[in-house]
Order: structure tokens, then sequence, then C-alpha cells
């Protein structure tokens, strides 16, 4: 939390000009202290892209539906979905939206996610690219 205050120095100076400032001077109004706002909690989208090995997406989908399922369920989780490209069969993209960074690191530390990353190495045609938004 950051506050802030008045320094006891430009109370001094604020006494001072009332002091010695031609009469003209109207007092010194004081200064509450305040708190800064808390920091507000952002939603987390993630877009992750797989490809996986021609003759693997019948293995991938089973196992991604897996984690699909189970994440959805999860209390920080907003939506989570996984899409297959109608032009090439080997590519994916899951899109998954958290109601915090919390909640995204409880979902990394799963146990359905932790099954599905290890699962998946041999099917995938290169590593996955993962954007965080």
């Amino acid at each position: 939390m950051k506050k802030i205050v008045i320094s006891s120095m430009a109370m001094l100076l604020a006494a001072f000009c009332m002091t010695s400032c031609n009469g003209n001077a109207q007092p010194a109004e004081q200064t509450e202290t305040k708190e800064a706002p808390a920091p507000k909690k952002e939603k987390k989208t993630i877009v992750c892209r797989a490809v996986v090995k021609d003759g693997q997406q019948a293995a991938f989908t089973e196992v991604a539906h897996k984690l699909v399922e189970a994440t959805r369920q999860e209390p920080g989780n907003v939506s989570y979905n996984l899409y297959q490209s109608p032009f090439d069969s080997t590519m994916f993209i899951f899109y998954e939206e958290y109601k915090d960074e919390a909640a995204f690191n409880a979902h990394a530390n799963s146990e359905h996610f932790k099954a599905f990353s290890s699962a998946i190495p041999d099917m995938l045609a290169e590593e996955l690219n993962i954007e965080q938004f």
C-alpha cells in the first residue's frame, strides 16, 4: 500500500510562509493521509497453438478434451476452448481465460494439466506456442 504524507519540511515551510508573507497568507490546508487503491486484478488470457504430427490428431484430441472438461470446472476459469483448423487438421488452438493470475497459476499446477503435459510430447510436431495477454 502506498501512503501519501506531507513531510515535516513542507509543514515548516507552510508555517513560515503564513507568519512572514505580508499577512495575506491563508492557513495551509492539511492533507489527509490516503491509501492508494489496491491494484485491480486483471483477467488473464492465453492462446496456445499446437501442431501435432500427422496421424496424431485423434489421440491429441482425446487427451485435450479431458483437459478442457477438467479446466472448465476450475473456480477461476472463465472460458476454455479447443479449436482445430478446418484447413490443416494438424493445427489446434487453445483459447483460455482466467479471472486473474492466481487462477491461471492454479490451472498450471493442476493434476489434469500435468497429465496433459506428460501425455503430448510424442504427439507434437513442434513446440507449443503460448502467448499471454
